[in-house]
């Protein structure tokens, strides 16, 4: 048989190749470059078959000099990006794909390729560019919204990640499973009109999707119809038996109280490491309600601990921690916002008046909202993204050293009402994220008829809840005790501040006071926002609108004061009473104490 010409050799290889054949598929081509030594196809093909075929390190080098020889060859970075990725060096292998994307950001393998292993890197600016880039160059692929979607959601831009999604739509043909993946950015987006949509459509296609069951089952718990909450959940794990996000809603429809074959199925599912930690750590803390709702509190805790700990490793890995030093210097540059100066302040609307419901986290602010929502004036907007991305666009600004002009200060102040949907004509909204505390200062001079309303409780029973709850990976301080603490000091000295500077505009509610005496002190409360008492708020329970947070049952049921759980685990929060106490908090109302009034500058300097 007369030997085998170049070209015959290199097509032999490729045809093992394709055939999965890497050792026959190598041999072939060496034949080939024993033939032509210099020819960078072949050794590309070489390395990429070594590659494949469980030899990485040895293929390398043929990589490398392939793209040597032809740099300009995007095939070639791909297969040597490959090649890296086997070996462990994702980050070589990013850069390798970065190259090809910097000359061709549409190049769908590569940006594909990229977007995978920013995935895995949790890299989400980078994920971000990447797909940023190739959704420009090509607008018509349905995987580089996608991506895009995954980003924006990753970085803690739910709405940004909906709009994005919503591109994808048309472009994969409104597939079932696409529309309930929609619906759930739609609901972390707070959007529950565009959620139901999406769901009804999706439902129209195939009913029986666990993951459309699951998120039905957390649109029907938003709006109280707790019965249908709990039959889609069922339905859903009669599909799917360990859909964790089906096991949450459950969870909290049911009070924590799951039965003992669930309980052991979502530890196991916590336990495993194979899963992703958005699956492990709500997992994690339903099995610690579960504990919790049967009155075990030492194995509750023990289970909190543990979900913490996951949270803790996903944000290490993320490059994501709370640093007590940092958070003091942006509470400085936060305080340094006022006095404005009085042409820099944005003209008042007449319509709507925001009233924006602060505090900590878990600190009575849904039940105001709650109060709010029941009255005809009123639509009560959540916990809206708006202002939260006002303040971070002004720190960006004063870190720069920059002042905003009265046009960026007004600019601000329509992006907040933009982000407003149809409001029925209400004259007042509310905002109740809580974090924008924060924000007072800078709320006062894009809104000078603003109310806020900054809800403070025991601040033992405010942490403990915070650390039982499974809070977005973006609040970093939830997860020790003692960092919950850290950051109740901040806020305490924060809203001090406030109170002095903003007298009147910046007004603090006991939530004790306020759930002990519900009857007296909710007229009052709408007084100070200029609303007149209305019938239908002392009944606000039954009102028919969304609640989209944690205490959305708890939002139902008649005005108690719901402590004393901070009692029962005493035993396991010397951390936070250390913390607190450090921080100069009294530890029954959570205000900062007398003694420490006035002394931020110190604290930050420590």
């Amino acid at each position: 048989m007369p030997p085998l010409s170049f070209d015959q050799a290199l097509s032999r290889g490729i045809a093992a190749h394709q055939a999965g054949r890497f050792d026959d598929a190598a041999a072939s081509y060496r034949q080939a470059l024993a033939l032509a030594p210099d020819d960078a196809e072949a050794q590309s093909l070489l390395g990429l078959a070594l590659a494949q075929g469980g030899a990485p390190q040895d293929a390398l080098p043929w990589l490398r000099q392939a793209v040597a020889r032809e740099p300009r060859e995007s095939g070639f970075r791909l297969n040597l990006a490959e090649g890296l990725e086997r070996t462990g060096d994702a980050a070589g292998a990013l850069a390798e794909l970065r190259r090809v994307l910097a000359e061709a950001p549409g190049h769908p393998r590569a940006a594909a390729h990229a977007a995978r292993i920013a995935t895995a890197l949790s890299d989400w600016a980078g994920l971000e560019a990447i797909a940023s880039g190739w959704t420009r160059a090509s607008p018509g692929h349905p995987e580089a919204w996608r991506q895009l979607a995954r980003a924006a959601f990753e970085s803690g831009f739910p709405r940004r990640a909906m709009e994005a999604f919503a591109r994808l739509l048309p472009l994969s043909g409104r597939q079932p499973a696409d529309l309930a993946a929609y619906a759930g950015l739609c609901l972390h987006a707070l959007d529950l009109d565009a959620a139901e949509i999406a769901l009804e459509a999706a439902a129209a296609a195939d009913p029986d999707q666990p993951d459309l069951l699951a998120r039905q089952g957390l649109l029907h718990l938003y709006h109280g119809r707790f019965e249908q909450a709990e039959a889609c959940c069922r339905r859903c794990l009669a599909l799917d038996p360990e859909n964790v996000a089906a096991f949450t809603t459950l969870s909290r429809v049911l009070g924590g109280a799951l039965d003992p074959a669930s309980q052991a199925t979502l530890a196991r599912v916590a336990r495993d490491p194979a899963r992703p930690f958005d699956h492990r750590i709500p997992a994690a803390f339903a099995v610690a309600h579960a504990h919790d709702a049967r009155g075990e509190i030492d194995q509750a805790f023990a289970a909190y601990q543990g979900a913490h700990a996951l949270a803790l490793e996903r944000d290490r890995l993320e490059g994501r921690r709370f640093d007590v030093a940092a958070e003091s210097r942006r509470a400085a540059r936060l305080r340094a916002q006022l006095p404005p100066q009085p042409d820099a302040i944005a003209p008042a609307a007449t319509k709507p008046r925001f009233v924006f419901i602060v505090g900590m986290p878990r600190s009575g602010t849904t039940l105001v909202e709650s109060l709010f929502g029941a009255h005809s004036r009123v639509w009560a907007g959540g916990e809206r993204p708006a202002m939260r991305q006002v303040l971070r666009a002004w720190l960006a600004l004063d870190a720069a050293g920059r002042e905003a002009d009265p046009a960026t200060l007004a600019a601000w102040a329509e992006a907040c009402r933009h982000d407003l949907p149809d409001i029925h004509g209400a004259e007042v909204v509310t905002d109740k994220h809580p974090l924008n505390f924060e924000a007072a200062g800078l709320i006062a001079r894009l809104f000078p008829d603003a109310l806020i309303l900054n809800l403070r409780r025991n601040p033992l029973e405010t942490g403990l809840s915070i650390y039982r709850q499974e809070f977005s990976k973006h609040w970093s301080f939830a997860h020790r005790l003692e960092d919950i603490g850290r950051f109740y000091g901040q806020y305490a000295r924060l809203a001090a501040h406030w109170e002095r500077v903003l007298p009147g505009r910046f007004v603090t509610i006991q939530y004790e006071a306020l759930a002990g005496d519900f009857a007296t002190q909710a007229p009052v409360l709408l007084a100070r926002a200029g609303l007149d008492w209305e019938p239908g708020c002392a009944q606000f329970q039954s009102a028919r609108r969304a609640i989209a947070t944690f205490s959305t049952v708890q939002a139902r049921e008649p005005v108690a004061n719901r402590n004393g759980r901070a009692a029962r685990y005493a035993g396991h929060l010397a951390p936070l009473v250390a913390s607190l106490e450090a921080e100069g908090i009294d530890l029954d109302t959570g205000a900062l104490r007398e003694d420490r009034v006035g002394g931020e500058a110190a604290l930050v300097q420590d």
